[in-house]
């Protein structure tokens, strides 16, 4: 879960941030129309456990693959102040270790070469403002950080993920915009078994990382070129499952590309939950809704069973919480401004 949803004492500190007028919407800015010519890079660096992602994921090995959903009984860890913190975090993380099982096929996994290549091949053919490589002093840089996300949807299937944090810097150097490109795959599956990811040396995993990459990829460089919607008086409910997050969640916010079988789409919560920036899904996992600016910034949902393979998933709205999820619930609406 989010940093601010995954335990039952991080709600109040939400609240007091966002009631002193601290929340921040960053994540959900458009890139900044006045940048003429930028260059691009991919950091090797991975990303912070601590501030891209909430605490007891499981780092694979050797990759960029993280692993969440799966985390649970946090709550009781802030008795023992942060060490307690720690303490729940690691086990946590142990178990997502266990439920990953034998990882040996991942271990080859190249994120940032299939990143360097879609890069550079959606540069050729804009020809706008973009060229790869590393900035020269006083130029503008947009740096691109790719990982993915092994996220646990129920107890047992896993649906990948594929985040690209993309941050610029102007020309003294100075972060003037930063967000996150995260796009769903449209399957969900155990990690073993004869039609798990793991299947042929994790084949399976390794085609639906590509094709969620080369989708933020995409949706990322018609962003840049200011060739998407992003109209902020426009508000659309989209329920389904989030990065990282387990249960599900109606969430609203703006679209940003609106395709037949597509959609990205930025949440109107704070830049404290872990999943804001520009979430892309595959029209049939998800339920798409108009809302009122006057609307609650997220909902209760639950999904039904699954629709036919050519038909959108449509939501229920859950009256309750099942148990050990009100506090999640509180938390994420707390980092919104609209409650």
């Amino acid at each position: 879960m989010p940093r601010v949803a995954i335990s039952r004492y991080i709600p109040a500190i939400a609240c007091i941030a966002t009631l002193a007028g601290c929340a921040t919407f960053h994540n959900a800015e458009p890139f900044p129309k006045e940048q003429k010519q930028v260059s691009v890079d991919i950091t090797k660096e991975l990303p912070s456990t601590w501030s891209e992602m909430p605490t007891g994921v499981h780092v694979v090995p050797n990759t960029r693959l993280f692993v969440s959903g799966h985390q649970a009984g946090q709550g009781a860890s802030i008795l023992f102040g942060p060490l307690g913190v720690l303490v729940g975090s690691a086990i946590n993380a142990e178990r997502g270790k266990s439920l990953l099982g034998d990882d040996k096929a991942l271990a080859n996994h190249d994120l940032l070469t299939a990143t360097e290549q879609l890069v550079k091949e959606g540069i050729a053919d804009s020809a706008g403002k973009l060229k790869y490589g590393p900035a020269a002093p006083g130029t503008p840089q947009l740096t691109l950080m790719p990982f993915g996300v092994l996220s646990f949807i129920n107890d047992t299937d896993v649906r990948p993920y594929v985040v690209v944090r993309a941050t610029l810097k102007d020309a003294s150097g100075a972060q003037v915009w930063s967000t996150r490109y995260i796009s769903a795959s449209a399957e969900a599956k155990p990690f073993t078994g004869d039609n798990g990811w793991f299947k042929d040396d994790a084949r399976p995993l390794r085609l639906a990382l590509e094709q969620s990459l080369k989708r933020s990829i995409d949706v990322m460089l018609r962003d840049i070129a200011g060739k998407t919607q992003r109209d902020t008086a426009k508000w659309t409910y989209v329920g389904g499952q989030y990065a990282f997050v387990k249960q599900p969640l109606k969430v609203k916010g703006n679209l940003v590309v609106d395709e037949p079988d597509y959609i990205a789409f930025t949440p109107r919560l704070g830049d404290v939950i872990v999943f804001t920036g520009v979430n892309i899904f595959d029209r049939r996992i998800v339920s798409i809704t108009d809302a009122a600016e006057q609307d609650p910034n997220m909902a209760q949902f639950e999904l039904p069973p699954p629709a036919a393979k050519d038909d959108p998933v449509k939501a229920t709205d859950v009256p309750a919480a099942p148990a050990g999820v009100a506090a999640t619930t509180a938390a994420v609406a707390a980092a919104s401004p609209n409650r």
